[in-house]
């Protein structure tokens, strides 16, 4: 992994300084990018692809909440009650509840605050609770004052590092959903906030390798599926927990990103006949049918398949951000309209039934 993260790196300041005069070791002096954890990539951000030319860093308060029994906050209590010895035990997907904390310097008029409701909707998410932090650190200007007792207000103060004036936001539900909308939330602050441009760079960039990613993800029935794949190698360490803890199986996938967009990604590939066993098991992919859908692929892991591994550039996507374009639409060299036509060679085509008849294929229109 690491001789590609080199290899790639070296490409990236080449491209860097070719396409824009850009040294990209006044940013990075070791020439290496930093790497980031999948999963504090996800706690922090929300997002598996995060935009670090600005901080707004969300704040995880599930384990707080637990902790005060949804400090006299009806919602939050819904949530801490499906919790047991720090465990979730109800049904799937599992539910988190996460803070963002506007800078009282932000100086967001409470209009502006008030529209915050309409974007988190739209963004997927049921509503958005919100309080004022005064003088004294207690909550101000919500619904919330009445309810949070003072143990649970102290405690996520401290947590979030709420200052007075600041705005506390929070969202709270299924943890995909409350991901994307607070990723979505705070990329829209960050705008409005001046940290970054509504498009384009902004003459800022920032790379950063995401990895350790897990090798499986949970089903809303509690069922196990390949997070990506079912052929990417997971960390040695973690192959014990393959059957055991599939939860705890982190893999070797990364994705390279720049300014909050995946530029490029791979993965080493799993090359060890038993551990892929392991994993079609798990999977629910029992010996016989992996030998019927896979048996040429364990019989060559068997006899000594090398370590190996890969990974490719969005070309297209590159040269967007590059351009400080907004959309690959602009910098492909035949765009499609939304309809999925292509204006300069009028495809698709109705295709002639003789090339049809040819190849033994035949067309069953819509009625």
């Amino acid at each position: 992994q690491d001789m590609l993260f080199k290899m790639m790196e070296g490409l990236v300041f080449r491209m860097f300084k070719a396409a824009l005069d850009i040294d990209l070791h006044d940013l990075f002096p070791s020439g290496r990018f930093p790497q980031l954890d999948f999963y504090e990539a996800m706690e922090k951000y929300g997002s598996d692809k995060p935009d670090l030319r600005f901080g707004l860093e969300h704040t995880d308060l599930t384990k707080l909440a637990v902790a005060h029994a949804g400090g006299g906050i009806p919602f939050f209590a819904e949530i801490a009650e499906k919790f047991s010895s720090g465990e979730y035990r109800v049904e799937y997907p599992e539910e988190i509840i996460k803070a963002i904390v506007v800078p009282a310097s932000a100086n967001f008029s409470r209009a502006f605050l008030d529209s915050l409701e309409d974007f988190v909707r739209q963004a997927g998410g049921k509503g958005l609770a919100r309080a004022k932090v005064g003088d004294d650190g207690a909550w101000t200007q919500s619904p919330l004052t009445k309810l949070v007792t003072d143990e649970f207000r102290l405690a996520v103060n401290a947590a979030t590092q709420a200052q007075p004036g600041d705005v506390l936001l929070f969202q709270s539900g299924a943890e995909a959903r409350v991901h994307v909308v607070m990723a979505n939330l705070r990329v829209h602050l960050a705008k409005k906030m001046g940290l970054i441009p509504e498009s384009g760079s902004g003459g800022k960039w920032n790379l950063s390798w995401v990895v350790a990613p897990p090798l499986f993800e949970r089903n809303d029935d509690g069922t196990w599926a390949a997070a990506h794949h079912a052929f990417t190698r997971p960390y040695d360490e973690d192959v014990e927990f393959i059957l055991s803890d599939p939860a705890r199986v982190r893999c070797y996938r990364y994705d390279l990103v720049l300014n909050g967009f995946e530029i490029g990604g791979g993965s080493i590939r799993l090359h060890d006949s038993e551990v892929q066993a392991k994993v079609f098991e798990r999977l629910g992919i029992g010996e016989q049918e992996a030998q019927r859908l896979f048996g040429f692929l364990l019989e060559a892991l068997a006899n000594g398949a090398p370590p190996h591994g890969g990974m490719a550039l969005g070309l297209d996507r590159v040269t967007m951000l590059l351009s400080d374009g907004t959309s690959i639409r602009d910098v492909v060299a035949f765009p499609k309209t939304q309809k999925g036509t292509d204006q300069m060679t009028k495809c698709p085509d109705p295709v002639d039934p003789k090339q049809l008849e040819e190849l033994n294929i035949r067309v069953q229109l819509p009625k």
